[in-house]
């Protein structure tokens, strides 16, 4: 492990049950971990401070939006690294095909539109039951992903393939940011703008597979290590570090 300097960590089911605060066991394991880490996610940063950060006392970088939205994070302070935008014209063509996805399906979501449509700035999420719905009942709607990839290929004609990146997140989530911002381009950027060479970051992910929403993270040249589930990470890591 010594090689290593940094760590990289996808967020939902690798690090913490989707939308939900860090476990106590896996903040105090990471807390011991003795390189820099990273979590690489859709999720934005406001979302990430409240399930990350306010349990992790320590220093750690936050790539937001796909990695559109980098900050750095030193117990109260932020330091924001670099943050691309969507433009307001991109912004109201993305979600007007939501909208029409939306009316083809009829996804009728279980909390509200604002929390089923969501503009992160540099990425528009779709979460389709709404982000704050019931855990058990996001868990239960796509969990092979089926139901995503018939949405995501029509959202696909509906949208500039050549201009846009639409990808799957959390348990029942579309994100679409730029064509190129995905796991690799994200970690690619963090390697660059920390100076760590290919083999000295590992990362963590629950979907390495082909389709999983960690599969792009494999064409970055890092070693990545594929996981079931966050109590899986956590022990995999005490084994790593002797923890």
């Amino acid at each position: 492990m010594e090689k290593y300097k940094a760590l990289a960590f996808d967020v939902d089911d690798t690090i913490t049950k989707s939308c939900q605060p860090m476990q106590e066991e896996t903040s105090r394991v990471l807390k011991q971990i003795p390189v820099e880490i990273a979590f690489v996610t859709g999720t934005d940063v406001p979302e990430l401070r409240r399930m990350i950060s306010s349990g992790l006392e320590r220093r750690h970088h936050l790539l937001a939006n796909t990695g559109t939205h980098y900050v750095i994070v030193e117990g109260d302070l932020e330091s924001e690294i670099l943050r691309e935008y969507l433009t307001p014209e991109q912004k109201e063509e993305l979600i007007s095909a939501i909208k029409e996805l939306k009316a083809k399906y009829n996804l009728v979501p279980l909390t509200s539109e604002e929390d089923q449509i969501i503009d992160r700035g540099s990425q528009i999420t779709f979460s389709i039951l709404g982000r704050n719905a019931p855990p058990d009942k996001k868990y239960a709607y796509d969990p092979d992903k089926k139901k995503r990839k018939v949405l995501s290929e029509y959202l696909e004609t509906l949208i500039n393939p050549e201009m846009y990146e639409t990808t799957t997140g959390g348990t029942t989530s579309l994100n679409i940011t730029l064509k190129g911002k995905d796991k690799c381009s994200a970690l690619r950027m963090f390697m660059d703008l920390n100076g760590f060479l290919e083999d000295e970051v590992l990362f963590f992910g629950n979907e390495l597979q082909p389709g999983g929403n960690d599969y792009s993270a494999i064409r970055s040249g890092v070693r990545c290590i594929e996981v079931q589930n966050p109590e899986h990470t956590v022990q995999i890591l005490k084994e790593l570090y002797k923890l």
